[in-house]
């Protein structure tokens, strides 16, 4: 068995990260009120997991691992972890001394519970798929937890790290088959539940036990606001300290100095969007075609303008800086002169091209449009609803279109999906665009069964530079999310993912000067 990777950190590293970069002293006390776009939907933490669901549980529960804001898997409820050398069992040591909100200690039954629970079907658990490779789960002792693997699966690690998969909670307090529970049971995380009033608020007190760093605040408050112009006004009322998921316009307002008292912090890279053709069919089945319309393309006036100034152009679907970020691919840069010799060369006759968007994409759309105009490509306009987006992409009903996509922690979940062959081109699942190639297939398989991460590394080299030579989709950029906050609200960070709490900081390390 290789060598234990002790990751531990200490907790004044922690507090660095996230508060001593103000100048003022933190306080600790006094409750801060937030306006959240929309309500938690259920109580049980291993249950429907996306959104503000997830960010709300991330306060009170957590991951048996951390993420850092680049990318790197780093000690959370276990503080180190070992691989054996076939790769399919992970030993991990669990932290001691880390205590549920009810007293109770967590111990490796405690995890064992919570990984069998979302592996049996019967609880509709948001991470048995994450899970699905898991054969056994073994207790060594009170504090050492052994998870056997049916294949070698890289990705296990980075899957561990997100509160979708599971997070722990105590062994026994979950019945099975139950989703709908009267109340939390009881989690690990800074703050703890007290209080949910649907659609009203949602009201969580410090956790005084926590095994990481105590939350300054006393109270914390959350208020359901579905209108993101009247959680912006409660904000400059003062009926609310800190608002989620602010609008651009509002933001813009706030940067310029138009708007005093407030004050923002931003998930720079929360919002991905790319250009995705459909590779099987005309006129996109011509590479020459695909590679004119990248070159014509400005992904930084397309990102400016899109995103009222704050939008990002990314040539990968990683951030810059992140674990997993590539330099010196050689995407497709902005020239006009190759754009317009590649489109006659392509045999383009002038015949007009349908880009799909949805409602909220159509300035993409647009922009498109006049930007391919300057080549002499004719671009109309498809907009359709979500549903039928979805449901045409899946088919293949398209011929090119604006969307998102996610990135993951581990880049496997990330690029695999969108490149591999798909069987059936009428059910496409995740490589809407169609694109096949059997070397590619190969990448891709290599990369899902490699640990060492230097190959891998490698390996995702050459599956971004195939990718961008065949150009079955174009990258854009980044648009961020932004929290706003009053002037007195100090030492709030989020993550890329816009989280609340987080590995290296978030609402527990957030306090009031007042």
């Amino acid at each position: 068995m290789k060598r234990f990777l002790l990751m531990g950190i200490t907790l004044g590293f922690l507090l660095s990260w996230a508060v001593e970069s103000s100048a003022d002293q933190p306080k600790r006390g006094g409750t801060l009120t937030m306006a959240i776009r929309k309500d938690i939907t259920l109580l049980n933490p291993l249950v429907s997991t996306k959104s503000v669901d997830k960010r709300v549980r991330g306060l009170t529960f957590e991951p048996l691992l951390g993420l850092d804001r680049n990318g790197k898997v780093q000690p959370s409820l276990a503080e180190a972890w070992s691989v054996s050398e076939d790769g399919k069992l992970y030993t991990f040591k669990l932290r001691k001394g880390v205590k549920f909100h009810n007293g109770q200690e967590m111990e490796a039954e405690d995890v064992k519970f919570s990984i069998e629970y979302t592996m049996n079907p019967k609880n509709g658990a948001s991470g048995l798929s994450d899970l699905s490779q898991v054969d056994r789960v073994v207790v060594a002792d009170r504090h050492t937890l052994k998870i056997h693997l049916k294949t070698v699966s890289p990705v296990f690690l980075s899957l561990l790290t997100a509160i979708r998969t599971f997070s722990v909670v105590p062994n026994e307090s979950l019945k099975e088959g139950l989703s709908k529970t009267t109340a939390f049971p009881p989690g690990t995380g800074p703050f703890k539940l007290v209080e949910w009033k649907p659609r009203q608020r949602i009201v969580l007190t410090r956790h005084d036990n926590y095994w990481g760093h105590k939350a300054f605040l006393d109270k914390l408050i959350l208020r359901p606001i579905s209108n993101s112009t009247v959680r912006f006004t409660a904000l400059r009322a003062g009926d609310v300290d800190m608002v989620d998921t602010t609008p651009f316009e509002w933001v813009q307002q706030v940067v310029k100095g138009r708007i005093k008292g407030i004050v923002y912090e931003s998930s720079p890279a929360d919002i991905f969007r790319r250009l995705q053709f459909n590779v099987p069919a005309p006129p996109f089945d011509n590479k020459k075609l695909r590679r004119a319309v990248a070159h014509a393309i400005d992904r930084e006036e397309i990102m400016q303008a899109a995103f009222y100034e704050f939008g990002v152009a990314t040539d990968q679907k990683y951030p810059k800086g992140h674990v997993w970020y590539m330099e010196g691919i050689s995407m497709p840069t902005y020239d006009l002169n190759k754009a317009r010799a590649l489109l006659k060369e392509a045999g383009y006759k002038g015949r007009t091209v349908r880009i799909m968007v949805q409602a909220d994409s159509e300035v993409f759309g647009t922009i498109l449009q006049a930007q391919l105009r300057k080549i002499g490509m004719k671009v109309e306009l498809d907009m359709v609803a979500r549903s039928a987006f979805a449901s045409r992409a899946r088919t293949g009903d398209f011929e090119f279109r604006i969307t998102g996509g996610s990135f993951y922690p581990d880049p496997s979940a990330t690029y695999g999906n969108d490149f591999r062959c798909e069987k059936d081109l009428k059910k496409r699942t995740g490589n809407s665009s169609g694109y096949c190639d059997r070397e590619m297939d190969v990448l891709v398989t290599k990369a899902e069964t490699e640990l060492n991460t230097e190959k891998r590394k490698v390996l995702f080299r050459q599956i971004l530079t195939k990718a961008a030579e065949a150009v079955p989709e174009l990258y854009l950029g980044f648009g961020p999310r932004f929290f706003t906050f009053r002037e007195f609200v100090k030492g709030f960070t989020t993550d890329n993912d816009g989280a609340y709490s987080w590995w290296g900081g978030g609402l527990n390390h957030t306090w009031l000067d007042k």
